[in-house]
């Protein structure tokens, strides 16, 4: 038999209640509430670096000499980021590592 009574803490009629007829989203919530720390807002002023992975797949024009060495093909892709920085979708980013460098301060 299906229960008929509302929970005494949303009003909701939930299928089950528990014996302090209280349904189970609102018994999670209670007990869950015991356990929380007390929290403040305030406001942080802080500095983070990114460095970010992504995969580039990108039609370039590269000098002759370089495509079967990859090594000096490298080495152009990083002094020639111009070339190249564009075509980056940013959608496919993924941050690697994220470090706060500086810390300001909280205002309360």
């Amino acid at each position: 038999m299906l229960n008929t009574e509302p929970c005494v803490e949303c009003g909701d009629v939930p299928e089950l209640l528990d014996e302090d007829l209280t349904c189970g989203p609102c018994r999670i919530r209670i007990h869950l509430g015991a356990t929380v720390l007390e929290m403040q807002t305030v406001t942080v002023r802080f500095e983070i670096e990114e460095v970010v992975s992504c995969d580039v797949v990108a039609e370039l024009e590269v000098p002759a000499d370089m495509v079967d060495d990859d090594e000096a093909l490298l080495a152009w892709l990083e002094e020639n980021d111009d070339a190249w920085v564009d075509e980056i979708d940013p959608l496919s980013q993924q941050v690697a590592e994220r470090t706060i460098t500086a810390m300001y301060g909280a205002d309360v």
